[in-house]
């Protein structure tokens, strides 16, 4: 064993060491134990000038007893001390071995640097004695001084992290030696010190700059040969370029076609005369999922089955002497049914020969729905200056009979005093009058002529509505307490009235919330939900989806600006002829004492042209129903004034 371990590993010498401390303090408790009893033998000399053996031997034995219960734990933690000893100076010795037969320089220091022990590679590498390293600090060796001066550093290995840092150390000549050091925290005689193993990089760094330079060698050597290259092809370059100029101009042409047929919003696919694919842009892509690569040279029923199919159909129906072929086809895309247009035009070469044909693929089904609107749209105007004209002459025998129903009550009342003169002066008595109109139930009878009065002015009004919006001023209203409302409405609706109880129905109800306010009024966008509401029972009183239970399903939520409210049934459903003519007004799918054909109507018109929203419909035979409308939400900063108004104007003259 080296020199440099006695510090821990000399056995001797530290057992030794040892074992002197633990006699004397044996020694020690000896003596402490037989004190007492030459004090006693000492004391009764002194006193009776004789010693009492008897009482010696009584202090002895007590001495012993004593001595025997100290030394079992004396002994026994002296024992322990000891083991413990000898498992530290094991522990030190084993990591000391480990520092030796590392290959790199390990270094342990404190946390203020100073250096607790080293390997003998280190002392090999830095060319100083293992007594001169103990005696200095790493921030003697450091230059950088990394590990005490990056507080990212300083911080990691506290965290303990193995860190990673390159430095310069300095040889004991005054040379400096580029290293690589990884250092981590650990423990080292109760307290925490650095463990660094360091690894000399000299030699790496040296072949770095050989390569660095080697490459700058090479890339002269490189430059010098591509200048007497360029020198050699100077009159190559001048004849190439007139072509490279041509094939350039040709490149950029195909690329700006590319580009521009890709940009096209429609389908663009190119055949040739075998039906192969040649073109297939970006849209054809996002319709059919296929990429270019994985369709170019197939053929189109490869590619694209479902639109070979309709082709062949086409060609079937088209004239023979018409060149270009233009139909349209539905196909399902991303869950939704499209209609798709498709135009096929033949390319010719100029001696007029067929090369290849053109597909031109576009969605048209906003297109159609766009058609469908205005159609719908100019019923709607058509049928307004019908409606303005039948209210007009609906509105005076209307308001006659109303005028006229309650003067007859009021003459018939019993708290008018002018009646009772009259009666007097007639030689009635008006007592035996009413008792007779109560009797006959001519007041109910009256007051049936003003409900349905009442009724047919509501009518009115809402035919009205065709023509010119109501005057009465709008108000904040809550979807939410609205559609309750006319839930209310409609279930007490049907159980006086209908041959089903509306409350069989499960009505299933998702309201996202803060959704907002609408401007409208109350009456009219409950008669909205009402409409909707029972027009979706009715669907579903003749049938069911599999004869499931009954159900509605309404659905509250916020898109961007504007409220959404869907009311799904799982009804019937309709097709789709029925469906286009769903909002016309007097369109019915019902018997004539069923239906009338305006409730859908009135609510298209309530909300497309009073409230500045939008109502649609999508169903299809045996998948239900589903409405949906579409209204603006009040704005924060909207600082209109909210009045609060539900008296209904009757539109009597």
């Amino acid at each position: 064993m080296r020199k440099s371990e006695d510090k821990y590993f000399n056995t001797p010498i530290v057992f030794a060491k040892q074992w002197s401390v633990r006699g004397l303090t044996a020694a020690l408790i000896i003596f402490a134990a037989l004190l007492p009893v030459f004090s006693v033998l000492l004391i009764n000399f002194w006193l009776d000038d004789q010693i009492n053996w008897n009482e010696a031997l009584l202090e002895l034995g007590v001495a012993c007893v004593t001595l025997s219960l100290i030394a079992y734990p004396t002994f026994y933690l002296l024992q322990w001390e000891t083991s413990q000893d000898k498992r530290w100076d094991a522990t030190n010795k084993d990591f000391i071995l480990l520092m030796e037969q590392s290959v790199d320089m390990v270094i342990l220091s404190s946390k203020n640097g100073q250096i607790k022990e080293v390997n003998q590679k280190t002392c090999e590498t830095l060319g100083y004695s293992k007594t001169e390293l103990l005696s200095m600090s790493t921030l003697d060796l450091d230059v950088d001084c990394q590990l005490y001066r990056e507080p990212r550093l300083e911080k990691a290995i506290k965290n303990g992290e193995t860190i990673y840092y390159e430095t310069i150390f300095r040889h004991k000549n005054g040379s400096k030696l580029p290293v690589e050091s990884r250092a981590k925290l650990a423990s080292w005689l109760g307290a925490g010190h650095y463990v660094q193993f360091i690894s000399d990089i000299s030699k790496r760094r040296k072949a770095e700059k050989e390569l660095v330079d080697s490459h700058e060698e090479l890339e002269k050597k490189r430059n010098l040969l591509e200048a007497r290259i360029a020198e050699h092809s100077s009159e190559i370059r001048k004849q190439k370029h007139g072509r490279e100029l041509a094939e350039q101009q040709f490149d950029a042409i195909q690329v700006y076609l590319a580009k521009l047929i890709d940009s096209m919003p429609s389908v663009i696919i190119a055949l040739d005369l075998k039906q192969n694919i040649l073109q297939w842009n970006k849209e054809a892509e996002n319709i059919t999922g296929k990429k270019l690569v994985d369709v170019i040279g197939k053929t189109l029923e490869q590619a694209y089955p479902k639109l070979e199919r309709e082709i062949s159909k086409a060609i079937h129906r088209q004239d023979l002497l018409q060149q270009t072929i233009h139909f349209r086809f539905k196909e399902k895309i991303d869950l939704t049914t499209k209609t798709l247009e498709v135009m096929i035009y033949p390319i010719f070469s100029d001696q007029q020969i067929e090369q290849s044909k053109v597909i031109r693929i576009d969605d048209v089904t906003e297109k159609l729905r766009i058609d469908e609107t205005l159609v719908q749209t100019e019923k709607m105007l058509s049928l307004g200056g019908l409606a303005a004209g039948m209210a007009h002459e609906i509105n005076n025998p209307l308001g006659a009979i109303m005028q006229s129903t309650q003067n007859i009550k009021r003459r018939l009342s019993d708290d008018l005093m002018r009646n009772h003169v009259i009666a007097e002066k007639s030689g009635i008595e008006l007592d035996k009058i009413l008792h007779y109109v109560d009797e006959q139930r001519i007041t109910n009878f009256l007051d049936g002529i003003l409900i349905s009065g009442k009724r047919a002015a509501d009518i009115v009004g809402d035919m009205l509505s065709f023509a010119k919006p109501i005057s009465t001023e709008s108000t904040q209203i809550d979807l939410i307490d609205a559609l309750d409302a006319a839930i209310r409405l409609s279930a007490k609706d049907y159980n006086q009235k209908k041959q089903f109880d509306f409350r069989e129905i499960e009505i299933r109800r998702t309201y996202s919330p803060n959704v907002g306010k609408i401007i409208a009024q109350k009456n009219q966008i409950e008669q909205v939900f009402l409409n909707l509401l029972v027009n979706a029972a009715q669907a579903i009183a003749s049938k069911t989806i599999d004869d499931q239970p009954p159900l509605i399903e309404i659905i509250v939520r916020k898109e961007g600006k504007m409220a959404v409210v869907d009311v799904i049934d799982n009804g019937p459903g309709m097709l789709e002829e029925v469906r286009k003519r769903v909002f016309e007004p007097f369109f019915t799918t019902k018997d004539e004492k069923t239906g009338t054909g305006l409730g859908l109507s009135v609510s298209y018109f309530i909300v497309t042209e009073q409230l500045g929203g939008l109502l649609s419909v999508e169903s299809q035979p045996n998948k239900g129903c589903r409405f949906t409308i579409r209204l603006p939400i009040k704005q924060q900063n909207d600082n209109s004034d909210d009045p609060y108004d539900e008296q209904i104007e009757l539109p009597l003259t």
